[in-house]
């Protein structure tokens, strides 16, 4: 290796040295600048709640300091949300107690405890002192969850009960309208997504409407950019163009970097599916470098994915591999961060669910003190003591035992979740390795054909040596790596549903992995048509049609089921 080659390799380690460290310089300052006024405010409240003898006033603290917290420090968030919960309870005022719970429905929202959020909305929903505009959050908030579940039909019904809700004299005009803008956002995308792209035009002309009435541009940029897309799904490019443009002059307009950054991968993307290679790359380059100096990693990501598909058909494989080795690290960081939330949340769930436990245990045995209190002093002494240790006993065994099989379960799920996300990595690294070598072969067999016939033998074995790297077994070993993670999945199919075929079997296993059609279609080498028509016959096969039961969910669920039994 020359000096020239050594010194070129060393200074493009220290740029990408130089990269990270400028992320992660951006993330430190974005948190001190946030977290420096929230602190402040937080202080002043905790040094209120202290003092207040008031239990009205401690209701209205904890809530605020339960909002305050809710994006930085979300353990606090739940311990102050249901705190203001129970002096709600305490003092009973109906307007308080739905505040309060409304709250706490929001919290276990964030933190993905869809069951319990689930069952505050619906204590809202079915207690009759709650107005208007506590009707109006409850039926959104049930309808974000099914939306998030997949859960198309059900999300749309609650949706359209809010915005009747919204529609009545009762609502708060400034509620109403924000809610409402949201309301019509959300319809919108949920229509876009089931390709019903005269209902979605709708709802985003509508939400659009809104924001422009409310002056309200944190969201219309959003929003112009859900009706861009749906414009260029429709073929529609140059409204779709003049969307996207009016969004990234909002942001510059606002100096919002991020976004701003975010606009130029959507306008990168736009102009890669119009096969504008130039302009696209000047796009996403600049998402990139915008991305990297506010800390946007899932920016920087789609960016790069993006960038990355754009040099490989262009056939530039040197910054191609380039661009795939950012999105890598980046999806790497990004995952790192997301599992360490999960094991947060996890560990904050079960830390609550301990001391609900002990408190009900508590009230158990104070019950248990009452009822023995009138037998004779004696007898009732001993029988209380008796009592009292052997259910002692029994609680403390009992909170031992769900606390080791609740974490045997996590430790289950957490290490089938990380193999399924290695599996489904590896898999698609190996199709991507495939095309590329397929790729390149069929590079060198044109240029063979142009070269001098002392030279086409060499030719000849660069491309047999890349065609033995081909892995063409890849579905077999899907197959296998995917029983060694689920070994009794293939099983219960069988033995639920002997009538499917191989390919749809194959199908099921993909679908428990929650790949998408995409996905599903690049590695079998199948149109995305062809899969979505499996998906249906799939549906019918195992029972589901004319159900709401979404597949994916089904399917997941189904050793789950074998295994609870």
């Amino acid at each position: 290796m020359t000096i020239h080659k050594i010194l070129l390799q060393h200074k493009k380690t220290l740029r990408r040295i130089i990269n990270n460290v400028s992320i992660l310089i951006a993330f430190i300052l974005l948190s001190c600048l946030g977290v420096n006024g929230q602190s402040k405010k937080v202080d002043s409240l905790k040094s209120h709640l202290t003092k207040t003898e008031s239990k009205l006033e401690k209701i209205k603290t904890t809530l605020a300091l339960s909002k305050l917290t809710s994006k930085s420090d979300i353990k606090s968030a739940l311990t102050y949300a249901e705190e203001s919960k129970k002096l709600a309870n305490e003092i009973q005022l109906p307007d308080w107690i739905n505040k309060a719970t409304l709250n706490l429905a929001k919290t276990y929202l964030l933190i993905g405890n869809y069951p319990r959020s689930l069952n505050f909305y619906q204590e809202i929903i079915q207690n009759k002192t709650a107005n208007s505009n506590d009707l109006l959050s409850a039926y959104n908030g049930i309808g974000i969850i099914n939306y998030y579940q997949r859960d198309y039909k059900t999300a749309i019904k609650y949706y359209n009960q809010a915005l009747k809700i919204s529609s009545t004299k009762k609502s708060e005009i400034g509620i109403e309208k924000t809610l409402k803008q949201s309301l019509f956002n959300n319809l919108g995308i949920i229509y876009e997504e089931m390709n019903d792209f005269s209902k979605a035009n709708f709802f985003y002309t509508a939400s659009l409407n809104l924001c422009k009435q409310l002056k309200d541009e944190s969201n219309l940029v959003h929003v112009l950019t859900n009706q861009g897309r749906l414009f260029h799904k429709q073929g529609k490019n140059e409204l779709a163009l003049k969307y996207y443009l009016e969004a990234l002059a909002i942001r510059k307009k606002n100096n919002d970097e991020s976004g701003i950054s975010i606009s130029y991968d959507g306008l990168g993307e736009f102009y890669f599916e119009l096969k504008n290679y130039s302009i696209a790359e000047t796009y996403l380059k600049e998402a990139i470098k915008l991305g990297q100096r506010t800390g946007d990693l899932l920016t920087i990501r789609r960016a790069s994915s993006n960038l990355y598909k754009l040099y490989q058909q262009l056939g530039n494989y040197k910054p191609a591999f380039e661009a795939l080795a950012l999105n890598k690290e980046v999806s790497d960081t990004l995952f790192n961060a997301e599992r360490s939330n999960k094991i947060a949340q996890l560990e904050l769930q079960f830390d609550f669910d301990r001391k609900r436990d002990e408190e009900r245990a508590r009230q158990r045995e104070k019950e248990l003190r009452y009822l023995l209190a009138g037998i004779a002093l004696t007898l009732s002494l001993i029988i209380v003591s008796l009592l009292f240790f052997m259910q002692r006993n029994k609680v403390r065994n009992s909170l031992l035992e769900q606390a080791h099989l609740k974490l045997e379960k996590e430790n289950l799920e957490k290490d089938i979740e990380l193999k399924d996300k290695e599996l489904t990595t590896g898999i698609m690294h190996l199709m991507e390795k495939n095309e590329l070598i397929d790729h390149i072969s069929e590079k060198l067999h044109k240029i063979k054909q142009s070269v001098d016939k002392e030279v086409q033998p060499e030719i000849q074995k660069v491309v047999t040596d890349l065609q033995s790297n081909l892995r063409p077994e890849l579905l077999k070993e899907f197959e296998f790596s995917f029983q060694q993670v689920h070994e009794d999945f293939f099983n219960i199919i069988n033995e639920k549903f002997p009538n499917l075929s191989p390919s749809e079997r194959r199908l099921c296993a993909f679908l428990k992995l929650n790949m998408t059609t995409k996905e599903i279609s690049a590695i079998t080498h199948q149109s995305t048509k062809s899969i979505e028509i499996a998906r249906t016959r799939l549906r019918k096969k195992l029972d589901l049609t004319g159900t709401e039961q979404n597949l994916v969910t089904f399917l997941s669920q189904l050793d789950q089921t074998r295994n609870r039994s």
